[in-house]
């Protein structure tokens, strides 16, 4: 039997007497593109928090390759595969990406020169052909 990449039924949540999410029920199947569209409010990205794990739901269940991931911490879930991106776009804009990206490491780990001095490398000899 072939299990839905990602299922969640009857997925619902509520915030004092606001629903947001109410009784989704959906499946993707390996190799399917799909497209979650809606106007503003519609409840897409509190859907994408259920199922990431940055909210929990009120009712429902969201199925990964058939296993019941609803009460797993959001990091249990990124090691089975499921993550997410935010759509925070903080950058510098007079920095290039790479020294956008430096910056956001050196903020979470410290300066890190030993990550950097292979793409640090690669970049001069880019910037030289």
């Amino acid at each position: 039997m072939t299990f839905p990449s990602l299922e969640t039924r009857g997925l619902t949540i509520r915030f004092g007497g606001h629903i947001a999410v109410n009784n989704v029920s959906c499946s993707f199947r390996p190799g399917e593109l799909t497209v979650i569209v809606g106007p503003n409010g519609a409840g897409k990205t509190t859907w994408f928090n259920l199922v990431s794990g940055q909210l929990t739901p009120s009712e429902g269940s969201i199925l990964l390759r058939g296993e019941d991931i609803t009460a797993l911490a959001p990091s249990a879930r990124a090691k089975r595969g499921i993550g997410r991106a935010f759509q925070l776009t903080n950058l510098f804009p007079g920095l290039s990406v790479f020294e956008n990206v430096r910056l956001a490491v050196q903020a979470k780990r410290g300066t890190g020169p030993r990550l950097f001095r292979p793409a640090a490398a690669y970049r001069e000899i880019s910037e030289i052909a």
